[in-house]
This record gives C-alpha cells, sequence and structure tokens, in this order.
C-alpha cells in the first residue's frame, strides 16, 4: 500500500482554479455591487432586528454605538443616510495676517520685538502663544511650515561625551 505522500505524487496536479475569465467576472460583480461597506453596514440593521445587538455588533466586529448611528441616520435620510458624509476641514487658529507675520519672522529670524532669535519649534510655540494668545502643538507647528516650504535651521548635533579639544586639535593637523 502507498504511503499518503506517494498517492498524491502519482496524482495529477488539479489546474488553478485562479483564470481571466474569473478575473474578468469578479471584476464585474464589483462593479454592480456598489458600496460594499454600505450593504454590511444594512445587514447590521436587518440583522439587529432579530438577534441581541451587542450579538450583532460581535459578529459584525464593530462597536454597538456604530450600529445604532446606523439605523438612526437609515431611518433619517434613507440609504444616503449609510454612506460616509465629507468631514468639513478645521478651520486654523490663526488668521491669514497672523499666519503671514509668523513666517516672516521665521524668515527674517527675528522674535515679535524685532531681536535675532534662532527659531525653535518650542521657541515657535511660546512666542505664538504670548503674541497671539493662540495655542498652537508642536506638530501642526511644524507641519503648516513644511507646507509653506520652510525649515527651521537646525544646529549640528554634537556627542555629549565628545572630546572638542580633541577634535580642534585633529582639525589642524589634516
Amino acid at each position: 500500500m502507498l504511503s499518503f505522500f506517494q498517492e498524491d505524487a502519482l496524482m495529477a496536479r488539479p489546474k488553478s482554479v485562479f483564470s481571466e475569465g474569473l478575473a474578468a467576472s469578479a471584476k464585474a460583480d464589483m462593479a454592480s455591487l456598489g458600496h460594499h461597506k454600505i450593504l454590511q453596514k444594512l445587514q447590521a440593521i436587518i440583522a439587529a432586528t432579530s438577534f441581541p445587538l451587542e450579538t450583532v455588533a460581535q459578529v459584525m466586529g464593530v462597536a454597538a454605538e456604530s450600529i445604532w448611528r446606523w439605523a438612526k441616520a437609515y431611518k433619517k435620510d434613507g440609504l444616503a443616510g449609510l454612506y460616509p458624509q465629507p468631514k468639513k476641514p478645521k478651520l486654523s487658529k490663526l488668521t491669514a495676517v497672523q499666519k503671514n507675520e509668523v513666517l516672516a519672522w521665521v524668515d527674517k529670524r527675528t522674535n515679535p520685538a524685532g531681536g535675532q532669535i534662532h527659531w525653535t519649534l518650542e521657541r515657535l510655540q511660546y512666542s505664538i502663544m504670548k503674541e497671539f494668545n493662540v495655542s498652537l502643538g508642536i506638530t501642526s507647528i511644524w507641519v503648516w511650515l513644511r507646507r509653506e516650504n520652510r525649515v527651521l535651521k537646525v544646529p549640528r548635533p554634537r556627542h555629549a561625551k565628545a572630546d572638542i579639544q580633541a577634535q580642534e586639535d585633529f582639525k589642524k593637523t589634516s
């Protein structure tokens, strides 16, 4: 009697299930399906009428509050309520004039009083808070400066245990 592996070696390999025709058929079905998230939401709403909400939420892998919101949106707006709504852009805390003033500080390397300064994100954050009474996060300031094609000058890093005298002696001899 042949072992399992020997029998498998004698049998012909099955042809691949995947083909171009199958792929074309799948693409056509996807196009007619529409927004699959909407179908999941409708299925959850339907299931919640027959089963406990917590059970449906666990099976669907979402929070029960989400299904509750979907049902309320569907009841209020119909199918359109289940489609994702565009998010409104968050308004800037600084006005256009204030932004231009801050960019001028960065470009001229001067503080609001007109004195020379080496800007860091923390210093810029503090100056904006002090001058305009607006609290901005470090990351927000960094992203905004990047969008404006501004980069704060960063000093060359120095190791804490570096021997400065040895480095100077090396520079003189090379």
